[in-house]
């Protein structure tokens, strides 16, 4: 995936999906961010960060989308997911992505 298609995808992200979902990067010779992905989290993502630029230097995304919503103080948080939605706008961005578990990772370009 080249920087053109990285932001078309961030675009429709932002446009087409209920929420945008939290995500972690991974930059070319630096670490991830963030550090540590594994479970659900409270955030959404803000896929306008200028983090992320430039777009030709991404190794790979790990979006988990789906995000624990707070409903009170005695009740567990709920799980608001829209994985369905994310995968049916990879589809039809025609991205090619790997699903492990709750997070789907998305492959920059690996020429770099």
């Amino acid at each position: 995936m080249d920087a053109n298609q990285i932001k078309v995808l961030i675009d429709s992200i932002k446009t087409e999906l209920p929420f945008t979902p939290p995500f972690q990067y991974k930059k070319f010779d630096e670490e991830p961010f963030p550090l540590t992905f594994s479970d659900n989290v409270t955030y959404l993502g803000d896929w306008s960060a200028h983090c992320l630029y430039p777009y030709s230097e991404i190794e790979w995304f790990c979006v988990r989308p789906q995000y624990l919503k707070s409903i009170g103080r005695l009740v567990p948080p709920k799980v608001i997911s829209c994985e369905l939605e994310f995968i049916n706008l990879l589809q039809k961005l025609k991205i090619s992505f790997k699903q492990e578990g709750d997070s789907i990772f998305i492959y920059g370009n690996k020429n770099n």
